[in-house]
Order: C-alpha cells, then sequence, then structure tokens
C-alpha cells in the first residue's frame, strides 16, 4: 500500500517538538520538577494523544469501511455505536465510557478524509526518528532534512521514509 503523505505539518512540528524537549532537558538537568512536566508534555500531548487517538481513529475507519464494502446500511447512530465499541474494547472494563463518547467520531472530520490515521502515525514515527538523526548528526543530516521540507507534502510516506 502506497499511502499519500496527506499532511507535510508532522514529520516537521514532532521533529520540533523532541528538539525542543530534548534541548529545554539539558539546559534544566537538575530541575526535576521541569524535566518531569517536560516529559508529561511529550508523553501527553506528541506521543499520546496522536498515537492513541490515530489508532482508535483508524479502528473506526477499519471497521466503516469493512460494512461498506459489504453493503450494510449506515448512519449517524450506528456510527455512534462502532466508536462506543472500538472505545469500550480498547479501554476496557477499567473504565467507565458513557454511551456519549460514541459521538466522538464526529470531532474532527479530517480524519475520515482518506488513510488520515494512518499517514499520521507515519509523520510522528518519520519525525522522532529525525529527531534523533539531527541530534546525533547534525553535520550529516540537516541538508538532508531541509530538502525533505522543502518537498511539501509530494511524496508518499514510504518515500518520505526513504530519503
Amino acid at each position: 500500500m502506497n499511502l499519500p503523505f496527506t499532511s507535510s505539518r508532522h514529520p516537521p512540528s514532532t521533529a520540533n517538538e523532541v528538539l525542543t524537549c530534548n534541548t529545554l532537558l539539558k539546559q534544566n538537568g537538575d530541575n526535576s520538577g521541569f524535566k518531569s512536566h517536560l516529559i508529561s508534555e511529550l508523553i501527553s500531548r506528541t506521543y499520546f494523544h496522536n498515537m492513541v487517538t490515530h489508532l482508535l481513529e483508524a479502528a473506526f475507519q477499519r471497521e466503516v469501511y469493512t460494512r461498506m464494502d459489504n453493503d450494510e446500511y449506515m448512519n449517524g447512530d450506528i456510527l455512534c455505536e462502532i466508536k462506543l465499541n472500538i472505545l469500550k474494547e480498547f479501554w476496557g472494563e477499567e473504565f467507565e465510557i458513557g454511551d456519549d463518547a460514541g459521538l466522538i467520531w464526529m470531532r474532527q472530520p479530517h480524519y475520515y478524509m482518506g488513510p488520515y490515521p494512518y499517514t499520521y502515525s507515519a509523520g510522528l514515527t518519520i519525525g522522532t526518528a529525525m529527531a534523533k538523526q539531527l541530534e546525533e548528526n547534525p553535520d550529516e543530516v540537516v541538508e538532508t532534512w531541509l530538502e525533505t521540507l522543502s518537498l511539501g507534502a509530494s511524496m508518499s510516506a514510504q518515500e518520505l521514509a526513504k530519503l
């Protein structure tokens, strides 16, 4: 599968977030409260939100597309039921999930325009790898990274990863 890289924002913003966090961690190494805050922000905003949210959106998409491929009837109530079931299965019985949580599928229409959750995950992965490479070998990587950024969203995720 050759997924289009629908958003050029993800690798650059993720790489920037990781580089900024790591720089601040190095500059404030002894301040454990600040260090905890930075790590918490990176995990909760960059990784947890983006990875878990988009994993759940991908599961929702897969179920909806499977039903559509089977010519099953679809309406808002059914979409809410699918989303609620995915949330309950993912979080398990440890969390109380209200019936209104099924409405979450409506909050971001762009999640359902093509394989968005998959390209988002690819972008986060590429951005994280680039941040690591930029920190470890900046002289060898900067020019390639700048060239990659200049391409915008013109490449598939696989092509971008190879570059």
